[in-house]
């Protein structure tokens, strides 16, 4: 299982007693990285940024070196004055599929209420018959 502690980073819990931790970027440096990528990709200075979006430059170092987070609307403004889709400040999440899972997941995503049931009713039964063995 994984759990975020804000101030440890990622907790992995393993078999052991024993919490193992893995440092995460934090979320202010990501956003950060994120924003001094776009504003260089418009050859825009920290200064021109800060002007297009009524702050001080020092307020734009300061989100892009991860120190501070921007205000929502200070957010919108930079995204907004940037090109930036929302979605590119999604993180990718490796999940191993499997195939089984993903069939069953399919099928019971394309069934109706009465077909639902069913489903339901055979794979508790057989659930029950099994966990009693």
């Amino acid at each position: 299982m994984l759990f975020i502690n804000r101030h440890k980073g990622l907790k992995i819990k393993t078999n052991s007693d024993k919490d193992v931790y893995m440092q995460l970027e934090t979320d202010k440096a990501i956003i950060g990285k994120k924003i001094k990528e776009y504003r260089k990709r418009k050859h825009l200075t920290q200064a021109q940024l800060a002007e297009l979006v009524d702050l001080n430059e020092k307020q734009i170092y300061r989100i892009e070196s991860g120190l501070n987070h921007p205000t929502y609307l200070t957010f919108a403004k930079i995204i907004s004055v940037l090109d930036i889709d929302i979605n590119d400040f999604s993180i990718d999440v490796e999940v191993k599929s499997n195939p089984l899972v993903d069939n069953i997941l399919h099928i019971a995503n394309n069934a109706n209420d009465i077909e639902l049931k069913t489903y339901f009713d055979v794979i508790s039964a057989i659930h029950k018959n099994l966990s009693a063995k």
